[in-house]
């Protein structure tokens, strides 16, 4: 899950439109119906520029672990997102989300749909010590009708749920937001519980943090607690980054939230 140096870009879009033509910025929710229904169509996912290696074809992978069931998963959600340029603008968060998870290349896709202006995606695939995230995944921000989308290339998977169950020390994971550098360090802490319908489910705590100090800084902590599958039980976060707009001066970009999964069993 990444917070984009493009929104820097971003900025210069919303400037250039504003000036332009002056639209209204607005979000949207998408509905679980919505969601269910480009599930059930197979839509294609997120465009991105890069592509996942092919799934094995010798040596079959360890049927355990297993990766999350194929299906719309919805989250109780609360949070938002904002920016102060252009006197600011905030997105609420809507009270429900939904998580899609298709099969993709060697493991499958997980995209969140926070709202039409919002969304994200990574992937998951088993590795030899566990589950891990490829380096590949992508981000889409959206403010006064002009989009943008994120690609991230990192310098190889990341194990974030480990085969052994053993806590990991803080890792760097040397990445790129759209050719440009971004440096996150990812930790995975002592297992816990969380409850799901009210039964207990084992997860593994996953915390990602940057720390980005010069004029323009980004404060970000990202929290994921996973079933053994890799499915994301609980989400959190909370952000800050100021950016150089190169046409108005600073522009601060603020983002916090929580997603608690609301069933193991998916809607379709």
């Amino acid at each position: 899950m990444v917070i984009g140096v493009g929104i820097i870009a971003l900025a210069g879009l919303i400037v250039f439109a504003v000036r332009t033509i002056w639209p209204r910025d607005s979000a949207r929710a998408v509905g679980t119906d919505e969601a269910v229904e480009r599930y059930r169509a197979s839509t294609e996912p997120l465009e991105t520029t890069t592509t996942l290696p092919p799934a094995a074809t010798t040596e079959p992978v360890d049927p355990t672990p297993t990766l999350p069931a194929e299906g719309v998963y919805l989250y109780v959600t609360s949070g938002s997102e904002s920016i102060d340029v252009l006197g600011g603008t905030t997105h609420p968060y809507p009270d429900e989300t939904t998580l899609t998870v298709t099969e993709e290349g060697c493991g499958v896709l997980l995209r969140w749909d926070v709202l039409v202006e919002r969304r994200e995606e990574w992937r998951l695939c088993i590795g030899d010590d566990g589950i891990e995230m490829l380096p590949m995944g992508a981000i889409y921000h959206e403010f006064f009708g002009t989009g943008r989308l994120e690609t991230q290339l990192c310098n190889g998977p990341l194990v974030v749920v480990p085969a052994d169950g053993e806590p990991r020390p803080p890792v760097l994971w040397r990445c790129s937001l759209n050719d440009k550098e971004w440096l996150p360090v990812w930790e995975v802490l002592e297992p816990t519980e969380l409850s799901v319908e009210g039964v207990p489910v084992g997860v593994t705590h996953v915390r990602m943090t940057v720390e980005d100090d010069d004029n323009y800084y980004e404060h970000t902590v990202v929290e994921w607690w996973l079933a053994e599958s890799g499915l994301p039980v609980a989400m959190s976060a909370n952000k800050v980054s100021n950016s150089d707009s190169g046409l108005i001066g600073d522009v601060v970009y603020r983002e916090e939230y929580r997603a608690d999964l609301v069933s193991l069993t998916p809607l379709t």
